[in-house]
Parts: C-alpha cells; sequence; structure tokens
C-alpha cells in the first residue's frame, strides 16, 4: 500500500514486560500485539506465537506483501528464532494499491531453539493500516521459565496458531512446476486443487530479495490448474536450492504450502 511510504502517521514504540509466559498486551490505533510463549523444553526449544489483534477495519502484511507494504519483522534475544509461520493470506487492496496480508486477527508461531537464562523479548515491527498506515515498533519480554508447566490456555491457543498454517503438499493438492518467463518477469505456476469450491488464489514467497505481484486468475489446464505470478523484483543472484520459492495456495479455507521447483 503506497500510503505507508507516503502518510506515515506515528511510530509507536512500547515496551511490555510481563514476569509469565505471555507478555501484556502492547495496544496501537489499528490493532495490539502480544508474545506468548511455553516454558522452554530441557533441551532450551520453546513454542511461541506473536499474537496479532487487528482492530475493525485494519489490516497487516503477510512475508511478501507484494506490490507495496512491509512484511513483518521479529527478533528474538534470549533465544534463537528457527522459524515464523504465516497463515495463508488474502488478496487485499486494489488493482492501483495490491498487497498481500491479513484483515483479521491472525497468530504467526514461533519456533525458537537454544533458549539461555529466563527472559525472552521479541523485538517486532509491523505495518498496520486503514485509510493511512501506521508502522508499529514495540517489544515484548516474557519469562519462559517462571513456571514449570504450561498455562493450559497458552498451550491451546499456540497449538491453534500451529494447526492454522497451511498443510504440506499432498494427493490433489501439490505444486506441478514452475517455469521462468523469457525476460524473467513472471513464474508460471501448474498446480494441483480441489475441484469443488472457490479457485485458489496463489501466492508466492521467497527470500527478502524477491518481490511477487499478484497472480493472474486461475484457469483450468486438463487436469492442471494454472496462474502466472508477476516478478516485481529479482535479485541477480539466488541459490533455489538453499532458498526456494514457497507456493501457497488458499481454497476457501483450506490452504497448502510447498517448495516450488522452477525449470
Amino acid at each position: 500500500m503506497n500510503r505507508l511510504q507516503t502518510a506515515l502517521a506515528a511510530l509507536l514504540f512500547v515496551n511490555s514486560t510481563a514476569a509469565a509466559e505471555t507478555s501484556a498486551w502492547v495496544e496501537t490505533p489499528g490493532g495490539d500485539v502480544r508474545l506468548v510463549a511455553l516454558p522452554a523444553a530441557a533441551d532450551g526449544s520453546v513454542r511461541a506465537m506473536l499474537d496479532i489483534r487487528l482492530h475493525d477495519g485494519w489490516k497487516t502484511y503477510w512475508r511478501n506483501p507484494g506490490g507495496s507494504g512491509i512484511p513483518p519483522s521479529i527478533t528474538i534475544s534470549g533465544a534463537e528464532l528457527v522459524s515464523i509461520g504465516y497463515p495463508a493470506p488474502k488478496r487485499l487492496g486494489d488493482d492501483e494499491a495490491h498487497y498481500v496480508g491479513y484483515d483479521e486477527p491472525v497468530q504467526l508461531p514461533l519456533r525458537l531453539d537454544k533458549a539461555v537464562g529466563t527472559a525472552i523479548t521479541a523485538t517486532v515491527f509491523l505495518g498496520v493500516c486503514k485509510d493511512i498506515c501506521i508502522p508499529v515498533q514495540a517489544e515484548l519480554t516474557v519469562d519462559a521459565a517462571s513456571e514449570p508447566f504450561a498455562n493450559p490456555l497458552e498451550e491451546t491457543a499456540i497449538a491453534g496458531a500451529e494447526a492454522s498454517l497451511p498443510r504440506g503438499a499432498g494427493d490433489g493438492f501439490k505444486p506441478l512446476s514452475g517455469r521462468w518467463a523469457a525476460d524473467g518477469k513472471s513464474v508460471t505456476v501448474r498446480f494441483e486443487a480441489p475441484t469443488e469450491g472457490p479457485l485458489p488464489d496463489v501466492f508466492l514467497s521467497a527470500s527478502s530479495s524477491f518481490e511477487f505481484g499478484a497472480a493472474t486468475s486461475v484457469r483450468r489446464e486438463g487436469d492442471a490448474f494454472v496462474s502466472e505470478v508477476p516478478v516485481l523484483h529479482r535479485p541477480k543472484v539466488f541459490d533455489l536450492e538453499k532458498n526456494p520459492i514457497l507456493l501457497t495456495l488458499r481454497a476457501g479455507e483450506t490452504s497448502m504450502e510447498s517448495p516450488l521447483a522452477i525449470d
């Protein structure tokens, strides 16, 4: 959303510390954020999540926001950030200001490792948008060793966040192939998806140096579905074996995510 570059209303920085496994909510005009973490396991691993409670009418971005916007940024101290999980997003905005993200509360599961000491702090930067966009920065701290056993409510919340993530590829819902256009400015994606219900939405994501636009309307070709995805920025040097492009598909309430092999 171009307003992010042109209408920055405020930069909100709040430090939220809690001697518990859930930080206090950091409240902002567009939404509230908190960090939830389960007690560290014996091997130092921690299951956690960033809980984003968007207010009515406000939106935030996916990891590849499309033609405009900024992806969430999460850095961790007190542990090592292994991965950030993202539920399948939605296409938002319009043709002139297309972006990809969420228009309702969303939870991002976090996998942490090598937790040391007791405190874990997440430094978070988000863009939340309505008529204007507000960059929100917050520090959220929890004590992942404050209790020997997981709080059932926190455990249920994190399990629900993990369950909301796209499933892996399987029979009837999987990528088939990807092919660069001759000029490198788009990728043609072929995939299998459920034949009943809404046509799938197609999203691509990769390292931060790639940027993808809005996929064209999905069409049937034989037993497969096909869509073209614009490549808004492609780095001169990249290694798809180490950092593959991910294909995310959303068909109604069902979603799938898997690396996409590209010729």
